[in-house]
């Protein structure tokens, strides 16, 4: 409910009590505070944006309801409109609300100055854009935290994990997240075999203090302290929530850092929980909803990659560091293999005893030792080794099952012994245990894989390109595309599925940034928003692009616009039609009377004037003077159905009328192209909105115009047709001789953003959109055309139940009356109530110009048998009168008849709805003005006419 409003000045005059009730009405705040900054006025739109009632907030300062974020902001603000250094000031801030949050609001003030230039307060106005903010404000968060996931790849590949791997990984997403403080905690155990946590890397927003070295987060007994949050990072899942919904003992150890909710994400390695990465909120109690979250453990399960890929690396360096301290004590494998007589072992090194299990003496005795202990599938590369050295110019690697088992990577450089004859008679060679190297590479391989594996899990479609291919496409991309398959978009270029956009040379990559229109394997456009980075994949340079679908986010800010472009044109064509329709209407019926009168001038003055030879040119100019004035009636009378668009309500329409609106709107478009043809059949009404209507047929006839060239008007034709459809629809074809639609695109012109116009020409949405409207009114809309034909928009619309509007009925002209009526016309325009009396110049006819003068008159004399009345009316309008006139008890109310030239408010078109009185639009039509104040005369034959 509003608050009850401020009382106005009991005495003020009508305009000051009119505004007043227009500001209290506004659904802005329109507020106004003394110098001191207390409030001296608030609208009712006060509470309804904060929640605090407008009595129990005057006198008080505004800037006690300002966010304590925004003060300084405000405060500047008002010093510089006190200072006379700014005029006006217009800034987006924070206000409190009853229920301890806030809303964003776009101020509006300017100052208010005495005479002699003293600044006494100021005023202005508070539009609720906390929505907005929002929307914009997640589509921010999106755009950070997958900005944060990218940047840590880029930092996980850039360089390999140290000790200090932790800080160059949480500031990112402390920035992403919007947190006062990010950080990260570190599993490790107590020597008594305990687990504990220890904080090993923070980020902190400016201002917030730093909790890195506070000792009670350094061998944190979690699984005592917080046995909540601990079980909860066991079980894989998260933590999040307000401060103080929280558990005693977890409110004692978080509230002394001033957090007010917080998140925390376990950070799992190898099945085990390794950690955990939290985010703290000192300044709201802010929580995070299932995106930010979602996004954020996508980045933990990066986090935790690389921290299991350290773990590695260090087990890695650790058995290098054991193997490179066996390598200074001893060599690699010499030996000596004899081919001629008996294969056998001449020579093997001690140190194979440490690289294969097997002593010398073993190798001497077993000559088959090696072929038995060889990887099955080395078993012929080592024959080759041992027979045909010569064949051998580079190291060739072998496995071999050592005695425990264990495999191990040889590399062989081996070289023949000849002897005088030139045959090979031995083979003596080098191994080198390259094992270490091995198991290496495949962690490499296998940190790869997890990059691909984190690819795949991003939610928005993402491609990696190496000299202008693609050669990494995650399935997100490849469904996004259109296609089922990676295959069939790898060696391919990305530049290929990029509308209006220049190739690249061959083995360049261009860095995709920014908006882009995305053509599908089917052909239909969508819009994407793309970000790409360098990076180093499979160990050489490539460019990884990410794309976000913003097709359904551009689309509906499109029709957003145009819906309010359409709006704001539907009300300048109501304010025009109205303000021309008072004019218009003394000036059609002026001209009527004086043409009835130049025709009586031959009997009333014989010989007169009448019976000068100019009289025939003037009754001529007369008559062209009115014909072009029913052009202008005409056409007021098409915007006003155009001003019914926003209308959503849904009724019985005359195609046939609005067909002819939309013609009559766009001749200009036409005229110049083509001629335009109208084939009507009999068809009933249809349901729909005529507002709705009139736009979907205005563009289908635009566009069918902008089909023909200029020049050729008479070789054109542009041809409406309506007939019954087998269905028992109606049908409505618009029909041109234009270039037509290729076969290629024909089923995609519905498409959101899809047009065969010029560049700047179309935005390919005004199909879609009149395909949405038809279809929302249980319609369908279908195109044909064949290339240098022409095209036909078919459009099939649900036939009224009422069947085809009956033609009214001619009125058959009552016979004449010599009784005359006593008529009080209501008008604030005295032309129009002046042009009515001439019209009923039969009757005794009084003019009242206000709403108030016609109550005083009417409550001092009800003896009328009409009462003409203006619906729009600045000081009391006819719905006013009406129902005054109404409480009254006379019954005259049922011998109004209401005017009006548009323009008509909500409440005025339902209130003309409801009341059974009829309604004349002007300009008049004169006859039906006769015809109704002459049947409530005969209608009503016992009220005086006399004073």
């Amino acid at each position: 409910m509003h608050p009850k409003p401020q009382p106005t000045q009991p005495h003020a005059p009508a305009h000051e009590q009119r505004h007043r009730l227009v500001v209290e009405a506004l659904r802005d705040v329109v507020f106004q505070f003394d110098a001191d900054g207390q409030w001296t006025y608030l609208n009712p739109a006060w509470t309804e944006l904060t929640g605090f009632t407008v009595e129990e907030c005057l006198g008080q300062r505004y800037m006690d309801y300002v966010h304590p974020a925004d003060r300084e902001l405000s405060q500047e603000a008002q010093q510089a409109l006190a200072a006379r250094q700014r005029e006006s000031c217009e800034h987006e801030l924070r206000y409190r609300t009853r229920e301890g949050g806030f809303r964003w609001v776009e101020v509006c003030v300017r100052p208010l100055l005495a005479d002699d230039g003293t600044y006494l307060g100021a005023c202005g106005t508070l539009n609720d854009i906390t929505e907005r903010r929002r929307a914009t404000d997640a589509l921010a968060r999106r755009e950070r935290y997958l900005t944060a996931v990218v940047e840590i790849q880029q930092r996980l590949l850039a360089a390999p994990p140290s000790e200090g791997f932790f800080e160059r990984l949480v500031g990112p997403l402390g920035e992403a997240s919007g947190a006062s403080r990010a950080y990260i905690f570190e599993a490790h155990r107590a020597p008594d075999g305990d687990l504990l946590f220890s904080q090993r890397a923070e980020w902190c927003a400016p201002g917030v203090k730093p909790e890195l070295h506070n000792p009670e987060l350094q061998n944190m007994a979690m699984e005592r302290l917080m046995p909540r949050l601990y079980e909860l990072l066991s079980r894989g899942q998260s933590l999040s929530g307000r401060v103080r919904d929280f558990q005693p003992e977890e409110r004692a150890l978080l509230e002394p850092q001033q957090i007010l909710s917080l998140l925390t994400l376990p950070l799992w390695v190898h099945g085990t929980l390794a950690g955990f990465i939290g985010f703290d909120n000192c300044d709201e109690e802010r929580e995070w909803d299932k995106l930010e979250v979602d996004l954020l453990r996508a980045a933990a399960g990066a986090i935790a990659l690389a921290m299991e890929q350290r773990q590695s690396q260090r087990s890695l360096r650790e058995r290098e560091l054991r193997f490179r301290r066996i390598a200074e004590n001893a060599s690699d494998v010499l030996y000596r293999y004899q081919l001629a007589g008996t294969r056998s072992f001449a020579f093997v090194s001690g140190v194979v005893t440490k690289n294969l299990g097997f002593t010398p003496e073993e190798h001497y005795r077993d000559p088959e030792l090696w072929h038995r202990q060889v990887h099955p599938e080395d078993r012929e590369v080592l024959e080759q080794l041992l027979v045909e050295p010569e064949k051998q110019d580079t190291p060739v690697v072998v496995r071999f099952q050592r005695r425990d088992g264990r495999t191990v990577w040889l590399q062989h450089v081996v070289t023949p012994v000849l002897d005088g004859a030139g045959l090979c008679v031995a083979v003596e060679g080098i191994a080198r245990d390259i094992t270490e190297r091995r198991q290496f590479e495949e962690a490499l391989k296998l940190s790869e894989a997890s990059f691909r594996i984190l690819m795949e899990g991003v939610p928005e479609p993402a491609v990696i390109q190496r000299d202008g291919t693609i050669i990494y496409a995650n399935t997100a991309l490849v469904y996004a595309l259109g296609f089922e398959s990676p295959r069939e978009v790898m060696g391919r270029r990305l530049h290929e599925f990029l509308v209006d956009e220049p190739t690249p040379p061959d083995g360049t990559v261009s860095l995709v940034t920014g908006e882009r229109r995305l053509r599908r394997r089917d052909g239909k456009v969508r819009v994407a928003e793309f970000a790409s980075l360098p990076l180093l994949f499979d160990g050489e340079p490539a460019v990884v692009s990410i794309a976000r679908d913003v097709t359904e986010q551009r689309q509906l800010q499109s029709r957003l616009s145009l819906a309010d472009r359409m709006a704001s044109m539907g009300t300048l064509a109501a304010g025009i039609a109205h303000e021309i329709n008072n004019p218009l209407a003394f000036v059609i019926s002026n001209l009527g009377f004086l043409l009835d009168e130049l025709r009586r001038m031959p009997s009333v003055i014989p010989g007169g004037i009448a019976s000068r030879p100019e009289v025939d040119e003037w009754r001529s100019v007369l008559m062209e003077a009115r014909e072009g004035a029913e052009r202008v009636r005409q056409i007021v009378r098409q915007l006003k159905s155009f001003s019914r668009q926003d209308e959503e309500r849904l009724e019985a329409v005359d195609l046939h009328a609005v067909l002819d609106s939309a013609v009559m709107l766009a001749a200009n478009e036409i005229k110049h192209r083509a001629k335009l043809k109208r084939e009507y059949g009999p068809v009933p009404s249809v349901i729909g909105n005529e507002g709705r209507l009139c736009q979907v047929f205005l563009n289908l006839v635009v566009n069918a115009a902008q089909a023909i060239p200029e020049g050729a008007a008479d070789k054109n034709e542009i041809r409406v047709v309506t007939r019954m459809g087998p269905d028992g629809r109606v049908v409505a074809e618009v029909q041109d001789t234009g270039a037509g639609i290729p076969q290629e695109v024909l089923g995609r012109i519905f498409d959101p953003f899809f047009t065969t116009k010029p560049v700047g020409v179309g935005t390919g949405l005004g199909l879609s959109i009149c395909h949405g409207i038809i279809t929302s009114l249980g319609g369908d809309i279908s195109v044909e055309s064949t290339p240098g034909r022409g095209t036909t928009m078919r459009v099939l619309l649900p036939a009224s139940e009422k069947g085809a509007r009956p033609a009214k009925p001619v009125a058959v002209a009552p016979a004449p009356t010599t009784q005359r009526g006593r008529v009080l016309i209501v008008d604030d325009e005295p032309a129009v109530g002046r042009a009515l009396r001439r019209i009923l110049r039969e009757h005794d006819v009084e003019l009242a110009t206000s709403g108030r003068q016609a109550l005083e008159r009417l409550t001092a004399d009800t003896r009328f048998h009409a009462v003409l009345c203006d619906v729009m009316m600045p000081d009391l309008g006819g719905k006013d009168l009406y129902e005054a006139v109404q409480q009254g008890g006379s019954g005259l109310e049922r011998r109004f008849v209401f005017v009006s030239g548009g323009a008509f408010t909500q409440g005025a078109r339902d209130f003309l709805s409801r009341v059974p009185n009829p309604t004349l639009e002007k300009p008049f039509d004169e006859t039906a003005v006769r015809r109704v104040v002459r049947e409530l005369v005969m209608s009503h034959p016992l009220v005086a006419t006399g004073n």
